[in-house]
């Protein structure tokens, strides 16, 4: 079974935090620097680049294996030389399910369709499932080997953003290590409340820049136009007549 994630409980005061984004945030380009595949604008997902040298103000919101629950920092201490992101179907299968677990859920959900009725009358679906949880229910209890049960929540479609970011794990041998992260997303509740969940993604602007790739063809167009070329050692001298 995959290992389930850290559960998040506390939260960041993220809107004290936002005027250091606001003045600190780069934005990032596959022209300019080593980032793919950038998440399209989507409401539900935030995040920020933010360079090296403001990395120390975020100290206090680092805390490995005590997560808030609406913020990341996505790498830090590890500032990111070259980025790519990509979109995955996030789930867990739990297959070791004890009879009390399986006996709980179904009388939780039986449950939850009865409270319904004392407000609004169910769907003819609704209604089926209710009579079918009810039967479920009786036969489980009165024999527990009837059904195999296992714990998913596939169905549920949690897609998420993750990001790929690679980073020099010893500075002075140019070591570079790989290592992927989900971003944080809005969150929606009923009444249409929005959680909002911030990921901070630290980048080195020294590292993360490269040459535009069509300034290579500009460079050699130009060149081009000096049929005299010496070369000695590492420099040529290019010449052409006035």
């Amino acid at each position: 079974m995959p290992n389930k994630p850290t559960k998040r409980e506390e939260q960041a005061p993220i809107q004290a935090i936002r005027p250091l984004l606001k003045n600190q945030a780069i934005q990032l380009s596959p022209l300019v620097n080593q980032i793919s595949n950038i998440p399209p604008a989507d409401q539900q997902l935030e995040y920020y680049f933010i360079p090296i040298q403001f990395m120390k103000e975020y100290k206090p919101y680092h805390r490995p294996g005590r997560p808030f629950k609406n913020l990341k920092l996505v790498n830090y201490d590890k500032p990111a030389i070259s980025l790519s992101f990509f979109y995955k179907h996030k789930y867990t299968i739990e297959r070791t399910v004890s009879h009390i677990q399986v006996v709980q859920h179904i009388k939780n959900y039986r449950d939850e369709l009865l409270n319904r009725t004392l407000f609004q009358q169910l769907s003819y679906n609704e209604q089926k499932d209710l009579q079918r949880s009810d039967e479920i229910l009786r036969t489980i209890r009165q024999r527990p080997d009837t059904y195999q049960a296992c714990f998913s929540n596939y169905h549920h479609k949690y897609y998420y953003w993750y990001c790929t970011y690679r980073y020099f794990d010893d500075l002075a041998s140019m070591k570079t290590t790989t290592s992927s992260e989900h971003l944080l997303k809005h969150t929606e509740r009923p009444g249409h409340q929005v959680h909002e969940r911030l990921n901070i993604i630290f980048i080195d602007p020294e590292y993360i820049s490269e040459p535009v790739p069509h300034d290579h063809k500009i460079v050699d167009r130009e060149l081009d136009t000096f049929p005299i070329q010496l070369r000695q050692g590492i420099t040529t001298l290019y010449l052409r007549e006035t």
